[in-house]
């Protein structure tokens, strides 16, 4: 009560935990510096083994509690992997320089246990409720795979009986997989998403869901160029990434026309491209004859539909990244001492100089879904990365 009123009244979703652990670590390190040549050859091997226990995890509970969720001890992951680094001193003389350096690692993170739990879920939320648990951590699997359907293209004409025009509705033949309990009933027709069948019951549910993707690289890393000539110098900064996946879900929403039926769209889902469901005249056509020959150049499925995580939307996140180009002059100490400088050298950077991937959105080095560690490695709605153009000078005296 608030005087004359009544506010509402609020209790916490999740129920306290009072048997809660801290978190524990061990980690192991070995590692060995070799120097070649006088230390112009050095290389640095390193393994680890990174292991945590009493992991804090937020379990789901059931309804019937009366509460959402619970913060509990439960697991153990394990990273364990192998890193070198080489530092090459080509060329050092007077006037002449020249350096590469670089580096390589290989990690493999794995879940060694969940406790009592045999799977556990978690959401990225980029879709709200509409997409659903789209990550799943198992014991013996890594943190990042992405769980979703696989895409079976789309329904064609063939794969239905006659429009039966009494019950506004299209039937699909005997024989050929439903996907309306994911798609929706209403986008069910000729043209719309189709998906693949993993039981063989030939109805598409949520058993047939799968691991589509993992966003753990293979390996990543760095390497560096630096080189001088006489008063010039020039160093170039690279990274790179192999072998991750990134969950685009710009892919997925901006080639849907769900909620928003006058929205751009991606030009992979162009006029010409996509299924039709339209005449010329902007009339719906069932025609089953008349609708086979508007797509007969088509080659995607219609956008009236809802949002259904497939591997369509998962892609190749590889990258090499030119992060950062310098080019430099230092003016001669015998010209500069006249004035009383010690050092004078003018320079000119670039970032962010150009990025090689076959990714088809802004940037595959992205993670926009960060409200827990489970999900990472989706792409939605992220600012890409700018070049920056920065020039200077280093004045000392």
């Amino acid at each position: 009560p608030n005087g004359d009123s009544t506010q509402p009244g609020y209790v916490s979703k999740q129920i306290p935990n009072p048997d809660l652990k801290w978190e524990a670590n061990k980690t192991f390190n070995f590692g060995l510096d070799f120097g070649f040549f006088n230390q112009r050859l050095t290389i640095s091997p390193e393994f680890y083994i990174n292991r945590s226990s009493n992991l804090l995890l937020n379990a789901k509970l059931p309804t019937s509690s009366g509460y959402n969720s619970m913060v509990i001890n439960a697991g153990e992951t394990e990273n364990k992997g192998f890193e070198v680094s080489l530092t090459w001193n080509a060329i050092n003389t007077k006037n002449y320089g020249l350096t590469f350096s670089g580096n390589v690692g290989f990690n493999k993170n794995k879940v060694k246990s969940l406790g009592s739990l045999t799977q556990y879920s978690a959401s990225s939320g980029w879709a709200s409720t509409q997409i659903q648990d789209d990550y799943i951590v198992k014991p013996g699997h890594s943190v990042g795979e992405i769980y979703g359907y696989i895409s079976d293209g789309r329904y064609e004409v063939s794969d239905f009986e006659d429009y039966y025009a009494a019950g506004e509705k299209w039937v699909l033949k005997e024989g050929v997989v439903n996907n309306s309990s994911v798609i929706g009933t209403s986008y069910l027709r000729p043209g719309a998403l189709k998906l693949k069948n993993m039981n063989d019951d030939n109805v598409i549910d949520a058993k047939d869901r799968t691991v589509i993707g993992n966003t753990n690289p293979k390996a990543s890393g760095g390497f560096s160029l630096s080189g001088r000539v006489y008063g010039f110098d020039l160093s170039a900064n690279f990274t790179y990434s192999i072998g991750n996946d990134v969950y685009n879900a710009n892919k997925i929403e901006y080639t849907s026309s769900y909620q928003y039926y006058y929205r751009n769209m991606l030009d992979i889902m162009g006029e010409g491209k996509r299924w039709t469901n339209l005449d010329a005249n902007g009339n719906l056509v069932n025609d089953p004859a008349q609708l086979a020959a508007l797509n007969a150049n088509t080659t995607m499925w219609s956008p009236y539909t809802s949002y259904v995580l497939t591997d369509w939307a998962i892609e190749d996140g590889s990258f090499l990244r030119l992060s950062t180009l310098t080019l430099g002059y230092t003016l001669p100490l015998a010209l500069t001492k006249k004035v009383g400088i010690n050092n004078l050298r003018f320079y000119a950077t670039c970032y962010n100089v150009f990025c090689l991937t076959g990714y088809s959105g802004f940037d595959p080095e992205v993670s926009t879904r960060n409200k827990t560690a489970l999900t990472p490695g989706v792409d939605y709605s992220a600012y890409p990365k700018s070049r920056q153009f920065v020039i200077g000078l280093n004045l000392n005296f």
